[in-house]
């Protein structure tokens, strides 16, 4: 009887580490612009919602309802669901509209963890899904993108994030180019700041802005945020600022 308990007891502590082991670590792609290669767990639901303001030369806009669903499909692959809910004020109207901009579904791919100076790497997909958006938001075709995110640990408290992608707009055959690069830093276990420089390079425009802000991590699940970003070809009149959420509520 000793020997059988003394054997269950073995097998619980065996399950209870491997448990352990499996455990990845919380990670949201906000803030910023630059994505992170980290992904959500197996079988783990997450919530990034986000609420914003950005004023353009042209029309200011407010971001009620910026929301990105991740889902865990396997241990290295993710599902991923968003779209943007706005009140717009553009050129084309005296008072706000209410929009939404149409559905975004993809995935990342977490290919490689890293390792010294190796960066991490993961391949994310995304396509804007025609007929989601209201009239004169959406895509007229499919609109794919597709990146690859990089991430380099200099210290346990530093790291950089970048990445490269093509992205698509659904009207024009030719893609455009973006490129991110991130610093961020932990300042306490619970406490990080971030500044960031991105560029979207079409065929023909060239937009690129900074970005910075920091983000509270005020349960092990659980993280605010708060960012503002400026675009340096019109830095009087191109601004935004983005406050929002991430949480893994059913982990």
């Amino acid at each position: 009887m000793k020997k059988t308990i003394t054997i269950l007891i073995s097998l619980l502590i065996g399950i209870l580490t491997i448990s352990a082991q499996e455990e990845v670590p919380f990670t949201a792609d906000r803030p910023g612009v630059a994505t992170g290669p980290g992904i959500v767990g197996h079988n783990v639901l997450q919530i990034e919602q986000g609420f914003g303001y950005n004023c353009t030369p042209s029309s200011s806009t407010f971001t009620f309802s910026n929301t990105l669903l991740r889902f865990g499909l396997f241990q290295n692959t993710e599902l991923r669901i968003g779209g943007d809910g706005i009140l717009d004020r553009s050129f084309n109207y005296d008072t706000y509209k209410t929009a939404f901009t149409g559905v975004n579904i993809g995935t990342k791919i977490s290919c490689f963890e890293g390792r010294g100076a190796i960066p991490a790497i993961s391949v994310m997909a995304d396509l804007s899904i025609p007929g989601t958006a209201t009239k004169e938001y959406g895509t007229q075709a499919l609109a794919p993108s597709l990146y690859l995110l990089f991430e380099n640990f200099i210290t346990e408290w530093l790291y950089i994030c970048y990445n490269i992608g093509t992205q698509w707009d659904g009207s024009n055959p030719y893609p455009s180019l973006f490129l991110a690069a991130s610093v961020g830093a932990d300042i306490t276990d619970k406490i990080g700041i971030f500044a960031e420089s991105y560029n979207n390079i079409g065929p023909t425009d060239n937009n690129y802005a900074v970005d910075f802000g920091f983000y509270w991590s005020i349960a092990r699940r659980f993280q605010l945020d708060i960012s503002a970003d400026l675009n340096l070809r019109e830095t009087n009149q191109n601004w935004g600022i983005s406050m929002g959420f991430a949480w893994q509520f059913n982990k």
